[in-house]
């Protein structure tokens, strides 16, 4: 069963354009848009499961450099 998960991101204002552009490449990631409000940037990716899920957000996306908080939403499965 694919995981689809929402990622907000907070990233410094300067680092913003290198951020969106390296996220355009990373494979499960679907589509990426920089947003206003309390967040810069959602990211909707797709993973096999929870865990390719956690090594994403640990080991890709947290490592960018200029992220600087993110919050993951984990869509429920069809009800």
């Amino acid at each position: 069963m694919t995981v689809t998960a929402y990622i907000l991101l907070n990233v410094e204002m300067s680092a913003q354009p290198a951020v969106l552009e390296a996220l355009k490449k990373m494979e499960p990631i679907r589509e990426v848009h920089i947003i206003f409000g309390a967040f810069d940037i959602i990211v909707k990716a797709e993973f096999e499961d929870n865990v390719h899920l956690g090594s994403f957000i640990v080991d890709e996306l947290k490592s960018l450099e200029g992220v600087l908080e993110a919050q993951t939403n984990v869509c429920a499965a069809d009800l």
